[in-house]
């Protein structure tokens, strides 16, 4: 299958400055191109909205093309306003030094033995004298056009001020595309839909100063049809790559809660799997939606791919605990050290009542909410439906040391027998 049928069919393909798509992904006479991928190192941790443009470019990686995947160590700096209603803070260089090398480790967990090159733009924008800048690069650069852009005029009709480092933001940007393209041959900028004129913007700069002709691609960015915003969001905040900031087991859970009018699209674009084995789990899940089959495979895969597959196959154990009735009598050792680690748990003492032992675990904020989620026989503890208000903690409810206590289903907690 042709790359560009591979793209299209997952979804990656939104906008591109060339007649058709095939113009950029099969050059004539069977030649490869060499892909422009920028990333902003506003956090010290990628998080899961980044995999779409890491797997888009794997997808090019394995039809031959070159990869060049570009940290922005300069541009970090300043800040990209895309998506931004107000001024950014700026960041330190320390912190934005911290934060790149930080970005770059993950980038290499999810290419893997993958050849691509790692460049940081503050290696060559350190060194731009302004007199110069404003000269070679700002003379092909409009105010005119500038001002149409949807992040200038939003702010501009909000009186929302813009600075004139934000402002210019989109000038370094296509600058950083002018060298990639002389120095390492760059020839087609990519990324979300967000940052299509300002990858525009480096196209028509590249075409006024050489006369070379370079393109823009565009995804979609996955939008969570519930609420509109951009997907990789939780009630507690961003789904980050680093362990350390989103636990391996937080990471596992988002994929497994997706909604089923999201699993497919998912699939499609954050795992390596083929369109048509993607095609068999989505029947085989529709005949048994209440199983989550799809949600279990989208979070043992893209786990894997972030965290490895040790660590998807250990979150996926605990989930079979917590969620789908695995016995804790028959779990191995490993599983249990991985339950009291990795999973939601609170140090309990026999003798704790039902409500205490709910607010404890984080199941119910306040004894009143324990008792109305008792009383509508949404509470489990060792597999049985508690209806007793009055019930306390006993030995028989723990298998070594450990009680899996639950509300509803999607919510369950380990007690540690304290």
């Amino acid at each position: 299958m042709k790359l560009s049928e591979i793209l299209r069919e997952r979804g990656y393909v939104h906008q591109h400055s060339s007649a058709t798509l095939e113009e950029i992904t099969d050059p004539p006479a069977g030649g490869k191109r060499t892909i422009y991928l920028g990333i902003d190192p506003s956090a010290d941790s990628l998080h899961i909205g980044n995999l779409v443009p890491l797997l888009v470019l794997r997808h090019f990686l394995e039809d031959g093309h070159k990869v060049i995947i570009l940290t922005g160590g300069g541009t970090g700096m300043i800040g990209d306003p895309g998506g931004k209603s107000e001024e950014r803070n700026l960041l330190d260089e320390r912190t934005v030094a911290h934060n790149t090398k930080a970005v770059a480790k993950q980038i290499r967990q999810v290419f893997g033995t993958s050849d691509f090159t790692e460049v940081n733009n503050a290696d060559w924008l350190s060194k731009l004298k302004l007199l110069e800048f404003l000269r070679d690069v700002g003379k092909h650069f409009t105010v005119n056009a500038m001002i149409k852009k949807d992040i200038v005029r939003e702010r501009l009709e909000k009186e929302s001020p813009i600075s004139f480092t934000e402002f210019s933001y989109s000038l370094l940007q296509g600058y950083d595309y002018l060298h990639l393209n002389q120095e390492y041959g760059a020839d087609v900028q990519v990324g979300g839909s967000d940052q299509w004129s300002n990858i525009l913007a480096g196209v028509e700069f590249i075409r006024r100063k050489t006369e070379k002709e370079v393109y823009a691609l565009t995804w979609p960015l996955i939008v969570n049809k519930a609420t509109g915003k951009k997907f990789g969001k939780s009630e507690a905040g961003a789904i980050w790559l680093d362990p350390q900031k989103t636990s391996p087991f937080q990471f596992f859970q988002f994929f497994l809660n997706v909604d089923d009018d999201a699993v497919e699209e998912l699939l499609l674009k954050l795992t390596l799997l083929s369109r048509g084995e993607i095609g068999s789990w989505m029947r085989d899940h529709k005949s048994h939606p209440e199983q989550r089959k799809a949600q279990s495979l989208l979070a043992r895969k893209v786990t894997s791919l972030v965290h490895g597959e040790a660590a998807a196959q250990e979150m996926d154990a605990i989930s079979s605990v917590l969620f789908y009735g695995a016995d804790l009598t028959s779990i191995d050792g490993k599983t249990r050290k991985s339950l009291q680690q990795q999973a939601p748990s609170a140090d309990i003492k026999l003798g704790t009542s039902i409500v205490d032992a709910l607010m404890a675990s984080g199941l119910a904020s306040s004894k009143r909410e324990a008792r109305q989620f008792i009383e509508d026989g949404a509470v489990m503890l060792a597999g049985e439906t508690m209806r007793d208000m009055n019930k306390v903690l006993e030995e028989s409810d723990f298998s070594n040391g450990l009680a899996l206590l639950k509300r509803g289903k999607r919510n369950a907690s380990v007690l540690i027998l304290d």
